[in-house]
Formats: structure tokens, C-alpha cells, sequence
């Protein structure tokens, strides 16, 4: 699951929305040095993760990404999840997604200052771009997927991915839509604070 996914099952958890999301930029199993909240929220990440990328609904949508991209299938899966996710907010939250992100950002800022530089960076732009409501937007998951494209250390056949998930939108969103409930009752489910 990518950002917002991860976000809405923080709040789901009522976990942190911090550590929801540098679960994507801190890495290894020490995490005392963080506050609880965040070491919590990074260890659900993880989880979430994990959970997802061994999931049967998950695995079908993946493999519908062409073999020229198949090795980025799950950053393509992932995005493209977010889309469906932003698509059909309401039919999962009850406060709109513009109050939702508002919410996220203003959290994020409280706790800027305990997150590594690279993960600051990401909090400037995703607030100064808005990510989260852009995510409804199909040309904007182009755009994401092209600047994860350019992150990587030299150009791949990732570049363009945008195209997979216009390609197999119906067949993706249809994953999804049976996918997440079952993601939300796992989340739902796990004692966080046996992490």
C-alpha cells in the first residue's frame, strides 16, 4: 500500500500518522531511539506490508502489470491502489478526504523534526502538492509513478507505468475493492501493542 492507504489505517489503528509513514524511510529492527508512538506505527507499516504483498488478491493484480514493468508491479499496484482508495473515500471514511489530509499534514508537521532529512523532503512536497487528494486524479499517478521512475539510480522501464494501470484499470480497481476490506478487518485485528 502506498501513503495514503498507510495513512488511513493509522487512523484506523489510531496509530501514528508519523510513524505510518516513515515506515517507508527508516529502516532495521532498532527503532528504541524513536518515541513509542512512532516505533509502533512503523512496526504496523511493516506489517501492513507484509500482509499485502502476500495476499492472493494482491499477487493477481500484480500479475496483470506486462512482463516489461513486472519486476516494478508491486510500486505500480501499490500506487494504483491509492487511486481507487482517494476514488471511493467515502465508501471508507466518513470526514471527506480534503478534512482527512488536512488532518495528516498539520501531523506531520508537529513531528517533522523526528523524521530524517529525506522523509522532510517528502513532507514539503507532499503537503505543497497535495498528494493525497491528487492521488483521485488519474494523470496524477502518472506523475507519481514517473517521479518514483526517476528516484531510482538509473533509468528503468518503469517510466510510462501509468499507461499499466489505464491498461487494466477495471480488472485493478476490481482487486482492490475486494481487497481492502479484507486489509482493513487484519488491521483491525492486530494488538499493536504487542509491537
Amino acid at each position: 500500500m502506498n501513503f495514503l492507504a498507510h495513512f488511513h489505517l493509522a487512523d484506523v489503528s489510531a496509530t501514528s500518522f508519523t510513524g505510518a509513514f516513515l515506515g517507508d524511510f527508516v529502516k532495521g529492527a532498532e527503532l528504541h531511539y524513536l518515541p513509542a508512538s512512532l516505533a509502533t506505527g512503523i512496526r504496523l507499516h511493516r506489517a501492513i506490508d507484509l500482509y499485502t504483498d502476500n495476499h492472493v488478491l494482491v499477487k493477481e493484480a500484480m500479475a496483470l502489470i506486462s512482463p516489461y514493468r513486472r519486476r516494478f508491479a508491486g510500486i505500480i499496484v501499490d500506487v494504483a491502489f491509492d487511486h481507487f482508495l482517494a476514488r471511493s473515500w467515502r465508501d471508507w471514511y466518513a470526514d471527506s478526504l480534503e478534512e482527512f489530509a488536512v488532518g495528516v499534514y498539520a501531523s506531520l508537521q508537529e513531528e517533522y523534526e523526528l523524521m530524517p532529512p529525506r522523509a522532510q523532503r517528502t513532507v514539503l512536497h507532499m503537503s505543497e502538492h497535495d498528494w493525497l487528494n491528487g492521488y483521485a486524479h488519474l494523470s496524477n499517478i502518472h506523475r507519481s509513478l514517473d517521479n518514483i521512475a526517476a528516484r531510482l539510480s538509473r533509468r528503468t522501464t518503469m517510466y510510462g507505468s501509468g499507461e499499466e494501470v489505464e491498461l487494466h484499470y477495471q480488472a485493478l480497481e476490481v482487486c482492490f475493492m475486494d481487497f481492502y476490506p479484507q486489509l482493513l478487518a487484519y488491521v483491525e485485528g492486530v494488538d499493536t501493542n504487542s509491537f
